[in-house]
């Protein structure tokens, strides 16, 4: 692909191809695109997978965006105590995905959510293809659904929310959460053993009625609070203001600009520390905010949220260019430092590529004016897709597809197509490849 028209035809096709069959879609309100349909693995909606998809698709297909959008909100829960939750998996009845429904106790999506990408998408889309209507009913929802992680995912009301179960962060089997899940890694078999607890947690978020405060107090609870989490948080209730001022809701717009700043106060003042002219970001793990000392890619998602200084961002930017040479691996961005002792380059989630990440930090290099450094970030990615397809995540030492636990990811998987957005923007900015 040498060609800009190329590439939208090229991503046009890997979404396409993971539509929903015929039955299913005849069932739903709104179309949605699965996160890939190889081997049958990822057939229900994924909240963040189709954030993504849907930034995609506002460049051929406008529409299709925004029933990917509208989609998540189908299920969003609407009564009880977790009103405006937006659950990240979705339509499980229709697919007939029985293994997820017993794992969350009900018929047609999950107990938890992920990453709040949601009004960044939408902000994204209403930009491409303005609807006003739509944007109308939208946007309480969405409102909601920020409200809801005040109100049940900040029980110590420090303006950060907490995860309550590994997939909320979307990074799923990260070396991150390890120590919480009470498994030091070693081996395959570890890995698998992880994997079994995640699956059992379900249960015990279930059974305290998924607040977090108690699965803080919870033996075998899971409870963190995450620097990119809370970044993504920040900037998507950033986004949320400016649908607000669409709107013409200015106050409302205010109030949410000065929410997302808490956050990110919050995550200044609690999340990152420094020594000796370093700088390091910290997952708080449990209700005594321990510091995690893993060091993972995540931190350089503080740069989407804005929630560092022009020289702080200097500082961040500098390790992801290889100041001392950990993250400067031949394709970035390695969800986890290389030289940590757990790091795998091949093994879901233990150090791969993932092209969403790229994304998000390529978006933040934007934010504070570093064309250049994203320009790079652009350009890893694209060979990755050139060398390997629309691989799921991707080895960063190789640029080699990437195995869980020693099986290949999917080749055909939607989130990868945001290389599309990344090469877009640089093209709205007259910074071509092609030129």
């Amino acid at each position: 692909m040498t060609s800009t028209s190329q590439w939208i035809d090229a991503c046009a096709r890997a979404l396409r191809k993971n539509v929903p069959d015929t039955n299913v879609l005849s069932q739903l309100t709104y179309r949605y695109t699965c996160p890939a349909k190889e081997r049958g693995t990822y057939l229900p909606q994924w909240l963040w997978d189709s954030c993504f998809h849907a930034m995609t698709y506002r460049w051929f297909d406008p529409e299709m965006a925004w029933e990917e959008l509208l989609s998540l909100l189908v299920h969003q829960v609407s009564e009880g105590d977790d009103i405006g939750m937006v659950p990240h998996m979705s339509h499980l009845a229709e697919n007939k995905d029985t293994v997820s429904q017993r794992l969350f106790h009900q018929s047609n999506a999950s107990i938890l959510t992920q990453p709040p990408l949601i009004s960044t998408a939408f902000l994204s889309v209403y930009r491409k293809a303005p609807d006003r209507s739509r944007l109308s009913w939208v946007y309480p929802k969405l409102r909601l659904y920020h409200d809801w992680f005040d109100r049940r995912r900040d029980d110590d009301k420090d303006h950060l929310a907490a995860i309550i179960h590994p997939w909320e962060s979307g990074w799923d089997a990260s070396q991150r959460w390890d120590s919480l899940m009470g498994r030091a890694y070693r081996n395959e078999e570890d890995l698998r053993i992880l994997e079994t607890k995640r699956k059992e947690l379900t249960s015990l978020i279930w059974a305290n009625g998924c607040d977090a405060e108690i699965l803080s107090r919870t033996p075998g609870g899971f409870y963190v609070e995450s620097p990119d989490f809370n970044a993504i948080r920040a900037a998507d209730l950033s986004a949320l203001a400016r649908l607000a001022e669409e709107l013409g809701q200015r106050d409302e717009a205010s109030e949410l600009h000065d929410r997302a700043s808490l956050i990110r106060k919050a995550i200044h003042q609690k999340m990152v520390t420094f020594q000796e002219g370093s700088m390091y970001v910290h997952d708080l793990l449990g209700r005594e905010e321990a510091k995690s000392k893993i060091d993972h890619g995540g931190k350089f998602i503080l740069l989407f949220g804005q929630c560092l200084s022009k020289e702080e961002a200097k500082l961040l930017i500098d390790q992801l260019n290889g100041n001392g040479k950990a993250y400067r691996t031949k394709y970035r961005i390695a969800s986890t430092n290389p030289s940590e002792p757990s790091f795998n380059g091949d093994e879901y989630w233990r150090g791969n590529v993932w092209l969403s990440i790229n994304w998000l930090v390529f978006q933040g290099l934007l934010k504070y004016d570093e064309e250049k450094e994203a320009l790079l970030i652009l350009k890893e990615s694209i060979a990755l897709v050139q060398s390997q397809g629309f691989c799921e995540f991707f080895n960063p030492l190789t640029g080699t597809r990437g195995k869980k636990y020693g099986r290949p990811c999917p080749q055909n998987y939607g989130w990868s197509t945001i290389v599309l957005d990344m090469l877009m923007e640089m093209e709205e900015r007259d910074i071509s490849l092609y030129k």
